[in-house]
C-alpha cells in the first residue's frame, strides 16, 4: 500500500512538472476583474480592448506556445531549456509561438505577434520589456515566419542581422523540415549577436519608455573645432617655414615658362542639383513600429515558405 502511495505521489509530481513546462496551448480567461491580463503599463482603451480580448492570455513562464502542434513534447522540452538558458545569460526574454492562422497580408502576422508579446507578461522583469518573439504561421496556403524584437533587444538587430538569422533557419522551417534544429540555430545566432553588442547603426541609440528607438548622436563640436584649429595652425607654420627658403622673384616674368603657356577661353556652367528622398516601408523589417498597445517593436521582414 505504501508503495502504491509513493507511485501516486511520483506520478502527480511528474504531471505537475509537465504542466509547468508544457501547458503551451492552455489559456487564461481575460476579464475586467484581472485587468484583462495586461500587467504592463499599456493603457486599455476602446480602440485596443478587442485586440486584448482576442489575444491568448498565457503563462509567460512557459516560453513555447505550440498551437500548430509542430513539436513533440520532448522537442518542446529541449527548446524550452535552450530558451531559458538564453534568457539567463542575456536578461532578454525569448518566446516561440506556432499558429495555423489564415491571413491576407504580412501585417496580420506582425499584429498577432506584437499583441501576443505586449498583452502577456513577457519581458516584464527586464528593462523596457526587452525580448524576442519568433512566430511560425503554418497556414497551408502561405506558411510564414518572422522574428520580432521588443525593448532593448531591438538595438542588437539591424536588417543585416535579421536577414542572416531568418535566411539561415529558412531551410529548417521550409515544408516542416526540421523545426528543432532551426530553433536551436535561431537561439544560438541571437546569442551570438547579443555577445557582439549593439548593431552598428544603433551604437548611439536608446529605447524610450514605450519601446521606440531613438538616435542619440553626441558630436563633440568643441573638440572638433579645437582639433581643426590646431591642424590649420601647424599647416600654416609649415608653409611659412618652406616659403622662407624660396628666393624672392624680382619680376613676374621670372615665374613664367613662356614656351609652355597657351591662353584659352573657359566658361563654368552650372548644370543642376538634385536630391533624392525616400521612405523605407516598415513591412521590410528593421526600424521601430507600433502595435495596438502603443508600444514599439522591430521585425525582420518575414519569410514565406
Amino acid at each position: 500500500m505504501k508503495r502504491v502511495k509513493q507511485l501516486i505521489v511520483i506520478t502527480l509530481c511528474l504531471l505537475l512538472n509537465i504542466t509547468t513546462v508544457f501547458a503551451s496551448t492552455k489559456t487564461i480567461e481575460r476579464t475586467e476583474e484581472n485587468e484583462y491580463g495586461v500587467n504592463k503599463h499599456w493603457n486599455i482603451t476602446n480602440s485596443n480592448k478587442q485586440n486584448i480580448k482576442k489575444t491568448p492570455y498565457v503563462n509567460a513562464n512557459e516560453k513555447v506556445y505550440d498551437y500548430a502542434d509542430i513539436l513533440s513534447e520532448e522537442e518542446e522540452k529541449e527548446v524550452y531549456e535552450k530558451i531559458n538558458k538564453f534568457i539567463k545569460e542575456t536578461h532578454i526574454d525569448m518566446v516561440f509561438v506556432s499558429i495555423d492562422m489564415p491571413y491576407y497580408n504580412d501585417k496580420q502576422n506582425e499584429d498577432y505577434a506584437a499583441d501576443f508579446y505586449d498583452y502577456n507578461d513577457f519581458g516584464i522583469d527586464f528593462e523596457h520589456y526587452s525580448g524576442i518573439l519568433l512566430l511560425r504561421n503554418k497556414y497551408s496556403s502561405d506558411p510564414y515566419f518572422d522574428m520580432y524584437t521588443f525593448g532593448d533587444a531591438q538595438l542588437y538587430f539591424n536588417q543585416t542581422r535579421y536577414d542572416d538569422i531568418l535566411d539561415t533557419i529558412y531551410e529548417y522551417f521550409y515544408q516542416d523540415n526540421n523545426y528543432p534544429k532551426g530553433l536551436e540555430i535561431f537561439i544560438n545566432k541571437c546569442k551570438k549577436y547579443y555577445d557582439s553588442g549593439y548593431a552598428s547603426n544603433y551604437k548611439y541609440s536608446y529605447i524610450d519608455e514605450n519601446g521606440y528607438i531613438h538616435q542619440n548622436y553626441h558630436v563633440p563640436y568643441l573638440a572638433c573645432g579645437i582639433g581643426a584649429s590646431v591642424i590649420t595652425l601647424i599647416t600654416m607654420l609649415i608653409l611659412v617655414r618652406k616659403n622662407k627658403m624660396v628666393r624672392k622673384a624680382i619680376t613676374a616674368n621670372e615665374y613664367l615658362d613662356k614656351g609652355s603657356i597657351k591662353y584659352t577661353q573657359s566658361m563654368d556652367q552650372f548644370v543642376r542639383s538634385h536630391t533624392t528622398h525616400y521612405t523605407v516601408s516598415s513591412s521590410s523589417g528593421g526600424g521601430s513600429h507600433g502595435g495596438s498597445s502603443g508600444g514599439g517593436h522591430s521585425s525582420g521582414g518575414g519569410r514565406h515558405g
